[in-house]
């Protein structure tokens, strides 16, 4: 299955101050640093909410805000339209925090090794839709579609963090959700800026 079909869905990647522990040497013990937090996902929907709140003044103000929709994987069966897993769909509440919190992203056609790729491979790990046994049986290795931050690639096997957290006093940077997908099943890898 060759079907390199562009990803409709566009990637962002999203970040939160948060705190971590780390173990400082000297003292042989583990203190509290600020960190950023940074994941890469899809976008895949938004919705304008109103909320009406009691103003104070026996009357009642509305208020507009935007949520957006984002999950860490597309994936498309042969044939079929793009796809993703509705219980990993998680929410981010506000405009404020959509604005100052999230970054969208452009694939780039040509380029060199990039920091933030889109991995599209042959993934028969990925969950599907509900079906009859008889369309169970007839459904290919769908493709899947991942974006995240390229940690290398060696002996056949490339390695793609859907996560990292930047340490601000000590400049160390941690992976997380690592994927590890051999170079076999990679049909296209897509930089992203």
């Amino acid at each position: 299955m060759k079907d390199n079909s562009v990803n409709p869905f566009v990637p962002i990647e999203l970040w939160a101050n948060t705190s971590v522990s780390i173990k400082d040497d000297e003292a042989d013990e583990f203190k509290n640093a600020d960190a950023k937090h940074y994941h890469v996902r899809y976008l895949v929907g938004e919705s304008s909410d109103k909320t009406y709140v009691d103003s104070g003044d026996d009357s009642v103000e509305a208020l507009n805000d935007t949520t957006m929709y984002v999950v860490p994987s597309i994936h498309r069966l042969k044939g079929e339209a793009f796809h993703y897993a509705v219980n990993e769909v998680h929410r981010i509440k506000g405009e404020d925090q959509i604005k100052e919190r999230t970054k969208q992203l452009n694939r780039v056609d040509k380029c060199a090794e990039h920091e933030i790729v889109e991995v599209t491979f042959m993934s028969p790990g990925v969950e599907c839709c509900s079906m009859s046994k008889d369309e169970a049986d007839k459904q290919q290795v769908p493709l899947q579609y991942i974006a995240g931050y390229l940690l290398g690639k060696s002996d056949g096997l490339i390695k793609i963090a859907r996560a990292k957290t930047e340490v601000s006093e000590s400049n160390h940077t941690f992976y997380g959700n690592i994927h590890i997908i051999p170079e076999a099943v990679v049909t296209e890898i897509a930089c992203l800026e």
